[in-house]
């Protein structure tokens, strides 16, 4: 009889983890591989960057022990991106909710920020000024405009 009772407990448990696995994915963004989402005023837009004009991005990024990293990619300028766009800020989230902040200034400085497709065909944000890339941000999901 304990032996049936714990078989039922689990199986109960199982289905519970299974339905709220459902809840939580389900409340998160979709997007192709290649895609970023841009968040503006709640409204979301799906890019493919595969779609967009790339250009070739070459740099030297500057890891926080100051050993450096070259980047040698297909993206597009931040600023491109945006275009038309009007924001003071922006929040850039990588698909595991690491996330990175940017200013107006970060953005418009020319030959600065790009996101790029990286490993597997994935957005990637490069800041190529910073001194200790924290704000390289991989898998980006969504670009939310403040």
């Amino acid at each position: 009889m304990k032996k049936k009772t714990i078989i039922i407990a689990l199986g109960i448990l199982v289905v519970i983890a299974a339905v709220l696995a459902i809840i939580v994915s389900s409340g998160m963004p979709k997007k192709a591989v290649s895609e970023v989402i841009i968040v503006e005023n709640g409204k979301q837009t799906k890019v493919d960057l595969n779609s967009l004009k790339l250009v070739d991005v070459k740099g030297t990024m500057t890891m926080a022990s100051g050993k450096t990293k070259e980047i040698d990619a297909k993206g597009i300028e931040l600023k491109e991106l945006l275009k038309g766009k009007t924001f003071n800020g922006v929040k850039v989230c990588s698909d595991d909710n690491y996330s990175a902040e940017l200013t107006v200034e970060d953005i418009e400085k020319d030959g600065n920020t790009y996101i790029i497709l990286g490993d597997e065909n994935k957005p990637r944000l490069v800041v190529l000024s910073d001194t200790d890339a924290k704000r390289d941000v991989k898998n980006v999901l969504t670009i939310e405009l403040q």
